[in-house]
């Protein structure tokens, strides 16, 4: 059976990310590029780095960044399913904390953080509670405001769905094979509205949003930022106070 670091069987939602070397890899690239911006931010702070994690679902970033950094760290989720599983992984540890709350109300109520992250979270979020949720992280300030998205749309979505179904993956079952004719011809008014999931969910109205409120620093293409965005599975935004 598999594991993971804590020697627990994995859950749902860790297999799906685990399905096989591909899905293990793209899923991945997110958390070693995240490395090399907080390595970044290490050397500007002389103290723990205070991060909060939206969507932090079994908080895989706690484990990832405590490996190498001091952070005081609050994971942040909605789904109370998670926190029994986070609490008996990470918390005994004095420097991790988690909240089940919005989003939205978590950074409303908790101190201020020095890096808010939302790694493959804002799709999951109504578009109008995304609005308000980076307007308030830009009102905090973070040094850094970093987050990861799938890219649902273009030439992407048909390389991304068509190999889910010859891999015996979920992640196509979402969408219809029309829909997903569609969303490769951004076609998205052909789609049902986006709610909380990856259908008709546009990558480029996140950046906007973000890029309204910040200043985009960094945007990345994986699995390699040389490839464009047409083509790519995710997109990795870092952005920071104006």
């Amino acid at each position: 059976m598999a594991t993971n670091g804590n020697s627990e069987p994995l859950t749902y939602y860790e297999q799906n990310q685990s399905f096989n070397a591909i899905t293990s890899w793209l899923h991945s690239l997110r958390y070693r590029r995240i490395v090399n911006v907080f390595r970044d931010v290490a050397r500007r702070l002389p103290r723990p780095i205070k991060v909060t994690d939206i969507g932090c679902a079994h908080a895989k970033l706690f484990a990832v960044l405590d490996a190498e950094f001091s952070v005081d760290y609050i994971g942040v989720d909605v789904d109370k399913t998670f926190a029994s599983i986070v609490q008996r992984r990470y918390g005994h540890r004095p420097n991790f904390r988690f909240v089940e709350s919005s989003a939205l109300d978590a950074l409303v109520s908790e101190r201020k953080p020095d890096v808010v992250v939302a790694l493959e979270t804002c799709e999951n979020i109504p578009e109008h509670d995304v609005v308000r949720l980076i307007e308030k992280i830009a009102e905090l300030r973070p040094t850094l405001f970093v987050c990861s998205v799938p890219v649902e749309i273009g030439p992407a979505i048909w390389a991304k769905n068509v190999g889910s179904w010859m891999a015996g993956y979920v992640r196509h079952t979402e969408y219809t094979w029309r829909e997903t004719f569609w969303a490769g011809l951004y076609q998205l008014d052909r789609l049902p509205p986006h709610e909380t999931g990856h259908k008709g969910f546009d990558w480029r109205w996140l950046a906007q949003t973000v890029r309204h409120n910040m200043r985009i620093k960094e945007l990345w293409y994986f699995p390699s930022r040389l490839v464009p965005a047409a083509l790519s599975t995710s997109v990795f935004i870092v952005a920071e106070p104006r």
